[in-house]
Order: C-alpha cells, then structure tokens, then sequence
C-alpha cells in the first residue's frame, strides 16, 4: 500500500470537557502553552517522520529527532517552573506526547518517560533537584521504578550501587537514571534493606544494548547498568518519599511534586499508541478515495457500506481511548491543585482508564488494517510500523489491559489490590 496522504494532527481534546464526573477548566495558562507545544510539534513532525526508518536501524531516536523535540519545550513539561520549565501536569504530557506520536511513537513514547523521570526526580530531596535542574537547562532523564534490581549499600555518607535495570526507554539519550533498588543503610545489619530509587548521573551508569524488538524500536529501552558505584547520600530517595502522599498532603508544595506519581505515569504512557493509531486512521480514510476492495466490484473503498461502517466504529474506538486518558490526566490535574490525595478507588479507576484506553487503541488499530488490506503488511507501508509501535506499547506492564481490569475490578469489588502501588 502507498500512501501520499498528508497527516495532520488532531486538535488535542479541549480541556475541562466533560469527560468526567466533575470537569474542572485547566488553568488558561496551562491551556496556552500547550496549545504552543503541539504547535511547535506540527512544524517538526516531518523531521520526526522522515527519520522513521532511522530510528528504526538503529533502535534509539537519531540525534535530529532527540533535537527536534527538545527545540519544541516537550522536555520541559514536568521540569518545576523554579527552574524554567513548564511544570505541567498530566493531561499537558499526554496531549503533548499524542501529538508526537502522531508524527513519531517513540518520540512521544520517550517523551513521556523523560518527564515522568523528571516528576520522580522532583521528589528527590531540595539539594538534589538544585544539583539536576539548577542549570535551568533541558535536562532529559530515563527510570526504572518498578520491579527492584541491584543493590545499594551504605557507604561513607553515601552509598555503593550496582545493578542493572532493562526496558529504561530513552536511555541512550539521558543526562540521568533512576533505579529502583534494595537499599541497605549504613551501619544497618546484614539482610535489612528498604527499597529505594539511586539517581544517577551520565558517567556513573553505562548502557547495556538490549532492546531487539518488532515495536517501538526506536525507544531505545536498553539497559541501566551501574557497576559499583558511590553516590551520596542525598541521590537515594527511599520508597515513602517518592510514592507515598506527603508531597500531596502539603499545600506548599509545587505541583510538580504533588502529581500521583503511578497514575501520571499509567496515563500518561497510554497516550503514544493512541496518537500513531490516529496516524493510521487518516491514512486508511485518505487511502479510501482513490483505492478499491479486492476482489469486489467496488472501485472505491469508500463506496462500501462495510468499509465505511468498520472504519467509523475503528475512528470511535480512538476517540474512547482520548475520553479515558483525558479523565483521567484531568482527575490527576485536579487533584493535585488541592491536598486531598486521591483516593485507592480513584487511583484504580485510573488504571482501568489506561489499561481500556490500550485496548481500544489496539482493536481500532487491528480494524483499520484490515481494512487496509495485505498491502499494509508490506515493509514499505507506514501502516505496518504504525500497527507494530501501536500493539507493543499497549503491552506496557503499568497499563496492559488485563491486570488493569483486574486493578480497577479489586476496587470494585473491595478485594486486595494486585499491585504494590496504585
């Protein structure tokens, strides 16, 4: 299939519509600068497209891309305003990263790990977001926080890491990482550990190459590895800090600091797929003007009644995935503004939002390459790629839909919740 469709992205979904069961109108502010964001995206999107086949050779973003996104201010989106950066919330992220993706999964895919890095990092102690972001430049960032690897020790005043930790997007181009980790104080006897997350800095960790994957190749999600490393005191933030709900409680804390940490990041990882699914729709319904169904007598696609029905049911499909990711970033937003956390139902409801948000993206996706037909399949068709980049980021572990039914349903029901974190 050849396609000389021109893709442009859909306007982002106006904040404050009612998408949930209490809308609240994001700040104007918040509402400008995203505007100018995917403005600013529009402009580099073909850079980022015509670097497709790059990125995916060597499995990372080639540095043009990285450069290009950087040049639009989508790093900067979690970065607190103290330091020059937007300090947006989720809904900015996740319009943001569907507009990249719509041009480009992995940059918005590598986009929302960058920032929601920088969200961790947030919550590191004064000392340590004045060393990461004192510069007031961009800074780009990479993260494992769940499934604890390694080994941190303490040692004089700080602490000896080593460990490795797979699947870190965006790794080849950060600054810094962050590990999730068995932290064992110093001083504290053998087999007493807490767990705990060790930032470090370019220079302290190298990169194990390890991503070969059909999808989302160019994330570059290779290998952290840090091989006995110290690191002070101060760059081991412990699990209740970062994950817990002080920084939520506490009214003078920025926003940047009182975001839900696993429900931004849930949501917001989400939004990628369904920006290149979007990608995919406008092809196929461009594509149905000019091309006929095999083997009938339809000269064109969309002289068909089934096509036409199939490919407005796909195109709905997307629109839910957009509905669920949008209540769910302004639920976060919202909460965030105010002291009262969100609540473990709330949280799980949000899990469910992402979690049915890949599913949908995924059906519409599988629907709108059949109605491509085989030619989609072809290593030349953009469709192809669209339709890999779509089904593996769906399988990401914080939102895959099966366990987050299954997340959402514990709330349900009043059952255990399956998952260390909500």
């Amino acid at each position: 299939m050849e396609s000389t469709a021109t893709l442009e992205a859909p306007a982002a979904p106006t904040p404050g519509s009612p998408t949930s069961a209490a809308p609240a109108p994001a700040p104007a502010e918040s509402v400008a600068t995203t505007a100018e964001i995917v403005r600013r995206i529009h402009e580099i999107g073909p850079t980022l497209r015509a670097n497709w086949a790059a990125g995916e050779a060597g499995r990372c973003l080639p540095a043009e891309s990285i450069a290009a996104i950087q040049s639009t201010g989508a790093f900067d989106i979690a970065r607190l305003a103290r330091y020059g950066g937007y300090e947006g919330g989720a809904l900015m992220l996740a319009e943001v990263a569907r507009t990249l993706a719509y041009y480009c999964a992995a940059s918005g895919w590598v986009t929302v790990i960058s920032n929601g890095s920088v969200m961790l990092t947030n919550r590191f102690e004064d000392s340590v977001v004045e060393e990461v972001f004192g510069s007031g430049e961009t800074v780009k960032m990479a993260s494992i926080f769940v499934s604890p690897h390694g080994f941190a020790k303490g040692e004089d005043g700080g602490y000896r890491v080593a460990g490795e930790w797979p699947y870190s997007s965006n790794v080849n181009d950060s600054d810094w990482a962050i590990g999730i980790l068995p932290v064992q104080r110093e001083g504290a006897p053998e087999g007493e550990t807490e767990i705990g997350f060790a930032l470090m800095k370019r220079g302290e960790y190298t990169v194990k190459d390890t991503w070969h994957t059909v999808g989302m190749r160019a994330t570059g999600s290779n290998t952290i590895v840090a091989e006995d490393v110290w690191i002070p005191a101060d760059r081991v933030c412990f699990y209740e800090r970062l994950m817990g709900e002080a920084f939520e409680t506490d009214a003078e804390a920025p926003l940047g600091r009182r975001l839900t940490p696993m429900a931004t990041m849930a949501t917001t990882i989400s939004a990628p797929i369904v920006g290149a699914a979007q990608a995919a729709l406008d092809i196929v319904a461009a594509n149905a003007k000019k091309r006929g169904v095999a083997n009938t007598t339809y000269a064109k696609q969309n002289e068909s009644g089934a096509f036409v029905k199939d490919l407005g049911e796909a195109a709905m499909k997307i629109d839910t995935s957009i509905l669920h990711l949008t209540r769910a970033a302004e639920l976060i937003d919202r909460t965030a503004q105010g002291t009262v956390p969100l609540t473990s139902e709330q949280r799980a409801k949000i899990r469910g939002d992402a979690g049915h948000s890949g599913r949908s993206t995924v059906e519409a996706m599988n629907e709108l390459m059949w109605l491509a037909g085989s030619s989609a399949f072809a290593a030349s068709s953009p469709l192809e790629k669209l339709w890999r980049d779509v089904n593996t980021g769906a399988r990401h572990g914080a939102v895959a839909a099966p366990m987050s039914y299954e997340v959402f349903a514990d709330g349900l029901v009043g059952a255990e919740y399956i998952v260390p974190v909500l």
